[in-house]
C-alpha cells in the first residue's frame, strides 16, 4: 500500500487527485458538485442547524457520497459539531469518511489505517486537515505526535466521535517557523507516520519519530494552569493554560490517556499568549472522575507532561 496521505483541496482549481490505497480517484471540481451554501439562520438550535444541512446534502450530495451515508453523518455525530460547523464543512467531512470507509474496505488495507485530506486556507494562513478513522485509546495523542513529529504546529483542534465509532478529527496546522502552508510532502509524511503509529503492533520508526520533540522543547516560560470543571453530567471538563511549544497537544494527550482516561471531546486553541485547551474526558466507564485524589494525581501528571518533567 502506498504510504500517501490523500490530498483535497477546495475552491475553482482543477480536480485533485485522490490517493485511495494507491488507485488514483479524481473527484469533481467542488464548485460544480452544489449550489453555494447558504448557512442556516442564525439562533437556531444544534438539532435544527442539522436538520437544514441535511434536507440541503441530500437534494445536493457530495459526489459519490449516498443518502444512507449522509443519514448516518447526521444522525451520529454530536451536538457540538453542529453548533458551529459550515454546510462547506459537513461536506468535506463526508467526502473524508467516504474515502476511509473506502480505504479500509479494501482486504490490502489494514482495519487500523487512518484517512486523511488537508487543504490550504490561504486567508486564515494555514493549513486545515481532517483526520477520519475508527475510535481507540491514544488516538488523538498519536495524531498529535505524527504532526510535531514533521514539525508542524497545531494552531486548532476539534474532537468528534460519531455514534458508530467512526472519528472525525478536524486540525489547524502551519510549520514550525510559522509560515502557513504546509507542503504536500510533509503532510504525506505525516500520514505515514500516523498509520505506522495505529498499526498493530506500532512501527518503531514511528514510535522514536513522534517522540523525539521531548528531547528538542525548552523550557516553558511561564507556569502552567490546570483547571477541573465536574458541572457537566457528561463528562470532566480539563482547562489548561499553558505555554505553547511543538509536542505539547501530545503530551498532554498522552498524560490523559497513560491515566487511563479517554478523550469525549476537545478544543484546541493556540493563542500569542500560549495554548488554551479544553478537553472533555470520561473514566473506562463513561462516567466523570470525581474522586480527590485521583484529579490531584491527574493533575500532577499533566503539569509534568507539560513541563517534560520525568
Amino acid at each position: 500500500m502506498s504510504p500517501a496521505g490523500t490530498a483535497l483541496f477546495g475552491g475553482t482549481a482543477p480536480p485533485v487527485p485522490l490517493l485511495i490505497s494507491g488507485a488514483p480517484l479524481v473527484l469533481p471540481d467542488p464548485a460544480a458538485r452544489a449550489p453555494a451554501a447558504a448557512s442556516p439562520p442564525d439562533g437556531l438550535s444544534w438539532s435544527a442547524r442539522m436538520a437544514s444541512f441535511r434536507v440541503r446534502l441530500i437534494e445536493h450530495p457530495p459526489a459519490g457520497v449516498s443518502v444512507e451515508e449522509i443519514e448516518a453523518h447526521c444522525a451520529g455525530m454530536p451536538a457540538h459539531y453542529w453548533e458551529r460547523v459550515s454546510e462547506a464543512d459537513v461536506r468535506w467531512a463526508l467526502e473524508t469518511i467516504h474515502g476511509f470507509l473506502n480505504h479500509v474496505a479494501s482486504p490490502l488495507v489494514a482495519p487500523t489505517a487512518p484517512f486523511v485530506s488537508w487543504k490550504f486556507c490561504p486567508l486564515a494562513g494555514c493549513t486545515r486537515m481532517l483526520l477520519a478513522t475508527w475510535d481507540r485509546p491514544g488516538l488523538l495523542a498519536k495524531a498529535a505526535a505524527a504532526l510535531s513529529a514533521v514539525r508542524l504546529n497545531i494552531l486548532q483542534a476539534d474532537v468528534h466521535t460519531r455514534a458508530d465509532n467512526v472519528v472525525l478529527d478536524e486540525f489547524s496546522v502551519t510549520d514550525a517557523e510559522g509560515r502557513g502552508a504546509v507542503s504536500q510532502d510533509r503532510l504525506k509524511e505525516m500520514s505515514f507516520l500516523l498509520e505506522g503509529a495505529l498499526s498493530e503492533p506500532p512501527r518503531f520508526a514511528s514510535v522514536w519519530a513522534c517522540s523525539r520533540h521531548k528531547f528538542l522543547a525548552p523550557p516553558s516560560p511561564i507556569p502552567p494552569q490546570v483547571e477541573f470543571d465536574n458541572s457537566s453530567p457528561a463528562a470532566t471538563v480539563v482547562r489548561l493554560v499553558v505555554a505553547d511549544r511543538l509536542g505539547l497537544l501530545y503530551d498532554i494527550l498522552q498524560a490523559i490517556a497513560e491515566a487511563g482516561l479517554n478523550v469525549a471531546q476537545a478544543r484546541i486553541e493556540t493563542q500569542v499568549d500560549g495554548a488554551r485547551d479544553v478537553i472533555h474526558v470520561t473514566d473506562a466507564g463513561g462516567g466523570r472522575i470525581l474522586e480527590p485524589s485521583r484529579l490531584q494525581a491527574l493533575r500532577e501528571n499533566l503539569l509534568a507532561a507539560v513541563s517534560l518533567r520525568e
